[in-house]
């Protein structure tokens, strides 16, 4: 889309139909981002003698996703579906008329149940931002465990 060959009614329909009427899957995966975010560094400040002096400038999700899998804290299918979380989300950030597709949506998803299967195919025949919704809420609770596991 490109600004300069609309009119500012069109460009005002745009956000419109952005913002307030379309169904926007966005939401979900930005909150899924931020809680796997932080559980990250909360497994990463667990497993380090000063986690403050890591956490004392900013660190990029990125960052946070490698140094956990570095420090094993992660396993390989972890590790993928964090980053492809992260890509979803910098897609969202840097591309403007960026949609989420079923296979990226599919890239959250390992060791699910049959039952989670069938939830998700429900979902995602409703519309992709459902799809989203269930894919990013399984994808944090697969992170929850994550923090079971080491407490336990």
């Amino acid at each position: 889309m490109n600004f300069d060959d609309l009119s500012s009614d069109e460009l005002d329909q745009h956000v419109m139909d952005r913002l307030v009427f379309e169904e926007e899957e966005l939401s979900p995966i930005l909150k899924g981002h931020l809680f796997i975010e932080k559980v990250l560094e909360t497994l990463i400040s667990r497993n380090l003698v000063e986690p403050k002096a890591f956490f004392r400038s900013t660190r990029s999700y990125d960052l946070k996703v490698d140094l956990a899998f570095a420090m094993g804290l992660l396993n390989n299918k972890y590790y993928s579906a964090f980053k492809a979380i992260n890509t979803v989300r910098n897609n969202y950030a840097h591309k403007h008329d960026y949609k989420v597709t079923l296979e990226e949506l599919n890239a959250f998803k390992f060791d699910w149940e049959e039952i989670q299967n069938k939830a998700f195919a429900v979902a995602c025949g409703k519309s992709i931002g459902e799809g989203a919704s269930i894919a990013t809420m399984f994808l944090c609770w697969k992170a929850i465990h994550l923090l079971d596991k080491q407490e336990g």
